[in-house]
């Protein structure tokens, strides 16, 4: 019997990934935004079975993402290889285009500010047989006022700097609204650009084609939902194999859990890639859900980390902060056997969607369990810490202090966003729904996750609970649908801050964060 894979092939939000093989590995990154350490770097050697093995940027070195910046950040990153050195491409919309390199892609990793620019996104580039490199990027129209657009440069033969103005080699948006994410390509004499458009959640896979790099492009659709569940599909990258296959992963968007990859199978037509399956004889792919594996595939347990005892000396590479991360924060040595997060040293927040020191991570299953640990050790008024689920509407179980003493709380966060240039992005306010008086010592906190996928669009609904022996556990409030975040899914995570502004020496340490299926 043939064996074959499913699709999504990792049920985690790595949006916007791109993927290069060297050898006989693979390695895969995405998009992290306001979320560091950012651009997750992800191992495999089947294209099925994926582990994650670090990250290419710690922070950005910008007073902007000292604190938690949504939908800003690191967009649509490329990777590629060449002459013994990886360099990642992403762009900032609003500081511009940053090349990474190093030698080994679990890090570390060397910045390079590549462009200062406002408005490129999506960058990709191309070491050419010549020595030429060339870059190509889309538009953000909320910084530049244009979209739909891709533009070509010329950079230094380093692949660190652009040393040119750039020219237009495609515009279409009348026919190709939203194009954007480019990943540029060199094959059989043609430059290839595999670009989505037509939007997020509604597009499909355009290819851009010609002998000379500065264009006229021929064009293409090669990949469409077609008759398929899977919507997009949209944006990702191409991959030859050693045995002489080809395949392309993009990302399918499935609103509360993120964006999705999926690998498909690419054969090629008279010089065209035909992604997927061609179902209808139209000369258009449709997704596949079912496949047979690539030639070299090997059952394997390698996936993505979730639970953490926190028992070492550095933080798992599941866990990210919401904006650049500080040593303030945290610590994993004043308590050996847990992770103690800190109320707050010299930073303040009074909603958990502006709190850096949110720690979060990607969901990768689609019904699972969260429980956790937490000794409590607050000493001022607005002292909190818990167990929560970002997004724009988000919930959080936190312990704080009460009139009597200790109590647990739920709380519920809204998010309004303002038109770029008002004096705030978002504003967000926060209410408490439910809470009760607690003895004091250790509680557990839990999050139970259960999707339905019966409806126009997946939910994921969330009840939270609590228990004072680990054991028997009580429901803290009624089951709410979660809600994604900024161009992100929902993300499950923990906490300790002080929501009144104060500077506050409490701290609450955390023990065993179990994540498990049911």
């Amino acid at each position: 019997m043939t064996a074959t894979y499913q699709n999504p092939i990792l049920k985690g939000d790595y949006s916007d990934p791109d993927v290069v093989r060297v050898g006989h590995d693979y390695y895969m990154i995405s998009s992290s935004f306001t979320y560091f350490p950012g651009i997750p770097v992800l191992h495999s050697t089947d294209l099925v079975h994926w582990e994650h093995i670090g990250y290419v940027a710690e922070s950005l070195p910008f007073t902007a993402y000292e604190t938690p910046n949504h939908k800003k950040g690191t967009w649509a990153p490329c990777i590629r290889y060449h002459e013994g050195t990886f360099y990642v491409y992403v762009c900032a919309p609003d500081e511009g285009l940053f090349v990474f390199t190093a030698k080994n892609p679990a890090g570390p990793w060397r910045m390079h500010h590549g462009a200062n620019e406002t408005g490129w996104i999506d960058p990709t580039v191309l070491f050419d047989d010549d020595g030429q490199v060339y870059l190509v990027h889309a538009w953000a129209r909320s910084r530049a006022e244009i979209s739909s657009r891709l533009y070509l440069h010329r950079m230094n033969a380093e692949g660190t700097k652009v040393i040119d103005g750039g020219i237009e080699i495609f515009s279409q948006e009348d026919r190709h609204p939203t194009t954007e994410g480019p990943k540029l390509y060199k094959r059989n004499g043609y430059y290839y650009i595999m670009c989505p458009a037509g939007g997020v959640k509604t597009g499909w896979q355009l290819i851009l084609r010609s002998r000379q790099i500065e264009g006229p492009y021929e064009q293409k659709i090669v990949l469409h939902q077609g008759d398929t569940q899977v919507n997009g599909p949209h944006q990702g990258g191409w991959v030859d194999t050693p045995e002489g296959e080809d395949w392309f992963i993009h990302f399918q968007d499935i609103y509360v859990y993120g964006r999705v990859p999926h690998l498909q199978p690419v054969h090629w037509v008279d010089d065209w890639p035909l992604m997927g399956v061609d179902t209808n004889g139209d000369g258009i792919g449709e997704p596949v859900i079912e496949y047979p594996v690539p030639k070299g595939y090997e059952a394997s347990s390698a996936r993505p980390f979730t639970s953490d005892t926190f028992c070492g000396d550095r933080l798992g590479l599941q866990w990210q902060w919401q904006a650049n991360p500080r040593r303030e924060w945290y610590s994993m040595t004043e308590n050996p056997e847990a992770l103690r997060l800190n109320m707050s040293r010299i930073y303040k927040t009074s909603t958990l969607f502006h709190a850096g020191q949110f720690l979060s991570q990607l969901m990768q299953h689609y019904d699972f369990d969260m429980t956790v640990e937490v000794d409590w050790a607050g000493e001022e008024p607005g002292d909190r810490a818990g167990i929560a689920m970002m997004g724009y509407t988000y919930r959080y179980l936190a312990l704080e202090q009460g009139k009597q003493g200790l109590q647990i709380a739920l709380y519920q966060g809204e998010t309004q966003e303002f038109p770029k240039g008002s004096e705030c992005d978002e504003r967000v306010w926060e209410t408490k729904l439910w809470s009760r008086e607690l003895p004091e010592g250790k509680v557990y906190l839990k999050m139970q996750v259960r999707s339905d996928f019966t409806g126009e669009h997946p939910e994921a609904r969330v009840q939270f609970a609590y228990s004072v022996d680990g054991q028997h556990f009580e429901t803290a409030g009624d089951t709410w649908l979660a809600v994604c975040g900024g161009w992100v899914s929902a993300r499950p995570g923990i906490f300790a801050a002080n929501f009144e502004g104060r500077i506050s020496p409490g701290y609450a340490d955390f023990r065993n964060c179990i994540i498990a299926e049911p």
